[in-house]
């Protein structure tokens, strides 16, 4: 068997000359604020941050919530010139544009939402030799701008190490870029920045408690925190974009009737219409206000979904698709009742295009891969969480193979991601509520 390659922290100067040009760039059109609490209760602000945070030697371990595409250039500049090992989505490290980048970087991939052990054996790599180790424990962009819960784990890798935590909040990033968003705009960030976890405490904690007491020092509703500061999100056509991720009606209910132009949204069934603000919330046209922002009628989008499922025992979904798949190696994974092989794949491949199923009992894609029909089963009761970028995919994780649907319709992957969480939510809400028989 070939020795095990350990993960190196980054090349120095692959990270100092990126990281430099990737600040600018995204400083350019942004206001950023940094703010430390010392351990003492001090606080500081700006460029008294960083000589703050130098003060603190490696190893220790960074978390962070995962609100926008630009969430690591706030913590590399905060943490510069510290060198900073990001553990990122697998298929990012394999199969992005700028992949060959992440690699030099010496980034960590990770399987979203499965098990790795390769990760944590390249985590341990990095904190053993004295480097940093930065998560996003939210496992993906947040896609309304508040925190919902925190499906990757890491309170057992943080309870092996018992090192130091920081824990840096990043607040207005998303109002100033998202995943739906198709134009930047201005606007002020603030970044705050403490160490919420010190050894002793973690000494004292389940993995369990150090997960939920991460989850409270990084969570963030970003449409509050405008509201309590103010600050306003400038820019042209503002609104572009929202109808990948909104999609029901909540004047007459119906489904994919939504459009957008400049800063407005608005239903071309019923007419009802909403600003956009730089504010980041709505102002609807006519007495009726239904939502405050966007954040809220994505939830509500989420509830309907629920009753709509919880309601009709039959409930089902079919969406066309166009498959693809990523396959670091040939592998077999379950597939119903059965297994499959699966081959390796050159990045993110095209297997074909057919039909996904969504029922409470079975995800069921029919359809071409790679040149032949063949049927593919997912179990929802272990698909607790359904990555999507808005107006494009949603992915399907079994192992480490990534299954990325491409919708026909683009607005259908916000519906599609919803209407599974729910399932798989109400699915095992039944298992946990069903009687124990003596």
């Amino acid at each position: 068997m070939a020795k095990r390659t350990k993960t190196k922290r980054p090349n120095r100067f692959i990270y100092y000359f990126f990281g430099f040009i990737v600040s600018v760039l995204s400083f350019s059109k942004r206001k950023v604020r940094y703010t430390f609490t010392c351990p003492d209760g001090k606080v500081v602000y700006g460029k008294q941050v960083r000589e703050e945070l130098l003060k603190f030697k490696p190893p220790y371990i960074i978390v962070g919530n995962h609100h926008s595409l630009y969430d690591y250039v706030f913590m590399i500049r905060a943490f510069y010139p510290r060198r900073i090992n990001f553990v990122v989505a697998r298929k990012l490290y394999l199969a992005s544009p700028y992949h060959f980048l992440i690699k030099l970087a010496r980034a960590v991939p990770k399987n979203l939402f499965q098990p790795d052990i390769q990760t944590i054996r390249q985590s341990f790599d990095i904190l053993g030799n004295e480097g940093i180790l930065a998560l996003y424990p939210e496992g993906q962009i947040v896609i309304n701008g508040i925190s919902k819960d925190m499906p990757e784990s890491s309170g057992k890798l943080i309870k092996k190490m018992k090192l130091p935590v920081f824990a840096v909040k990043t607040q207005g990033g998303y109002l100033c870029d998202s995943t739906w968003r198709k134009k930047l705009k201005h606007g002020i960030i603030d970044v705050d920045i403490k160490i919420t976890l010190t050894p002793e405490q973690i000494k004292e904690m389940t993995a369990d408690q150090i997960d939920e007491h991460i989850a409270k020092a990084i969570y963030v509703d970003n449409f509050a925190y405008q509201e309590k500061t103010g600050n306003l999100y400038t820019g042209h056509n503002r609104s572009a974009g929202l109808e990948n991720i909104l999609y029901h009606c909540p004047n007459c209910k119906s489904e994919f009737t939504l459009k957008t132009a400049k800063n407005s949204i608005f239903c071309t069934s019923c007419g009802c219409s909403a600003e956009y603000t730089e504010t980041a919330h709505l102002s609807w046209a006519g007495e009726k206000q239904h939502y405050a922002h966007i954040g809220e009628w994505y939830n509500g989008q989420r509830t309907v979904e629920n009753q709509i499922i919880k309601e009709d025992g039959d409930f089902d979904l079919f969406i066309p698709v166009e498959l693809r798949q990523l396959s670091e190696n040939d592998t077999v994974i379950p597939n119903g009742s059965s297994e499959m092989k699966v081959r390796k794949t050159k990045k993110i491949e095209k297997c074909g295009v057919g039909i996904l199923h969504i029922c409470r009992d079975a995800y069921v894609y029919s359809g071409e891969y790679f040149g032949e029909q063949k049927e593919i089963e997912f179990d929802p009761n272990k698909l607790r969480y359904i990555p999507y970028t808005p107006g494009n995919n949603f992915q399907i994780y079994v192992q480490d193979v990534m299954f990325a649907f491409h919708t026909i319709d683009p607005r259908h992957c916000a519906k599609a991601a919803l209407v599974m969480e729910n399932i798989y939510e109400i699915n095992n809400s039944n298992i946990q509520q069903e009687p124990i028989e003596a």
